[in-house]
Parts: structure tokens; C-alpha cells; sequence
């Protein structure tokens, strides 16, 4: 019986520590805490098809300590589970007038944890790198705070 009973509560705890955190709704601003990571995957033309002709790409990320999903109508239904997954990574956007002041801000910060505030956005493109992407509009070096 307690033996039953371990299992069950290990399998539920194991079950609450892979859940996903779902963001809605996704055209306002949050806040996320993570670690910024600097990735190096492969560009145009194939994305990662042909290693050897696809140009070498670097990019910034926050890596949260779980994966986050938010709304997606998925280009067919049968695509849902690729399309619309949860993503851990999200490759940080900077597109404000300060965006370049940012960039550096967070390249300074890299393998740090910190607290950024953006906008969530599904990916439209393979040139967007993640699934899901943050276009970044402050970040914050102190992870306690958000």
C-alpha cells in the first residue's frame, strides 16, 4: 500500500514538473525569467537539410525552466502537434527604437538569468529559429523582480 501510494505521488510530480505553462492571451506584453543563451544553428537555404551549404547562423534565446505554449490555429489540423507545440526556447526579437541598445544589453548578460518583457508570438517562418518568439521591449538583470 505505501508503496502504491509512493509511486502515484512520484508519477504525479514528475507529471506537475513537465507541465507547460499556457500564455494567454499572446498580443500583450509579459514577463518571463530565464537564462540567456546564445545558439549557433544553420540559415537559408535549408535550415539545418544541408549542413554544408547552409550558412552558419548565431542567435539569442531565453531558455525558461519550463516550456510555454500560447494559442495556435494550426496550418492543417493534422500538423497540430508540430505546429502549436510548447517550446523552452524562445529566440529573443528586438525590434524597438532602442532595440540595438537592447541587443547589446543582452549580449553583455549572456548565461545570465534574467527577467524579459515582451510580446509572445508564434513563429511564421524557419528563419525565426523557435517555435515561439519573444520581441522584447525591456529586460530586467535582477531574476526576483518582474
Amino acid at each position: 500500500m505505501k508503496v502504491s501510494v509512493f509511486f502515484l505521488f512520484a508519477l504525479c510530480a514528475l507529471l506537475f514538473a513537465n507541465a507547460q505553462v499556457i500564455m494567454e492571451p499572446s498580443d500583450r506584453p509579459v514577463a518571463l525569467s530565464g537564462t540567456i543563451r546564445e545558439v549557433h544553428g544553420f540559415g537559408p537555404p535549408g535550415y539545418g537539410e544541408d549542413k554544408k551549404s547552409d550558412a552558419k547562423v548565431t542567435y539569442l534565446v531565453i531558455e525558461l525552466p519550463k516550456p510555454i505554449n500560447i494559442t495556435c490555429t494550426p496550418e492543417r489540423p493534422e500538423w497540430a502537434s508540430t505546429d502549436c507545440a510548447a517550446a523552452k526556447r524562445l529566440k529573443l526579437f528586438f525590434f524597438s527604437n532602442s532595440g540595438s541598445d537592447l541587443e547589446l544589453a543582452a549580449k553583455k548578460m549572456i548565461g545570465r538569468r534574467v527577467v524579459f518583457t515582451g510580446t509572445l508570438k508564434r513563429q511564421d517562418t524557419a528563419g525565426e529559429m523557435t517555435l515561439i518568439i519573444i520581441e522584447v521591449t525591456a529586460i530586467n538583470n535582477r531574476s526576483g523582480s518582474s
